[in-house]
């Protein structure tokens, strides 16, 4: 349950308590390409994300970091324009606003920011996800097929972006 909820900016002397985080999710959540076996960064590889990162978010309730955004942006002139998203919550605070409000946050930066464009990438059955994205003005861009195999079944990844000329 959220009792008190605070969206900030990441900061190196979190990045132990992200990363278990992002374990966390990775084992209560289908919806990642790699399993949490497959997650080996180290503190000090994420606290330099947390540094170089375009804009690193948690969400915390009540001091526990319960979510976390991010925006990569390439340093490349023809792609600068652009920023990529991802975003993580823990399942027991899934569907309670979390998202909202690190979403909100993201447009507010992209905006002041001048980004054009936001890409995102998810799973085809990730239909909260999905969801939020929409309520935010994304649309689907493409499709990668069968992108995703566990137990002998695949799953199509969406590419979902929102541009900012668009709303």
């Amino acid at each position: 349950m959220i009792e008190k909820l605070t969206i900030r900016s990441a900061e190196t002397r979190d990045a132990e308590k992200i990363l278990l985080l992002v374990k966390q999710v990775m084992n209560e959540s289908p919806f990642f390409p790699r399993t949490s076996d497959e997650f080996n960064l180290t503190i000090a590889q994420e606290e330099d994300y947390i540094k170089n990162a375009a804009l690193f978010l948690v969400a915390e309730n009540d001091g526990e970091i319960i979510g976390s955004s991010t925006l990569d942006r390439s340093s490349l002139n023809k792609l600068n324009h652009t920023v990529s998203f991802g975003i993580t919550i823990l399942k027991a605070y899934s569907g309670q606003g979390v998202g909202s409000l690190l979403m909100k946050k993201i447009i507010e930066w992209v905006e002041v920011n001048k980004v054009e464009k936001i890409e995102l990438e998810v799973f085809e059955d990730n239909t909260p996800a999905i969801s939020l994205y929409k309520k935010f003005g994304f649309v689907e861009e493409g499709r990668k097929r069968k992108a995703i195999k566990t137990n002998n079944s695949y799953k199509d990844i969406i590419l979902m972006a929102r541009f900012s000329n668009d709303l």
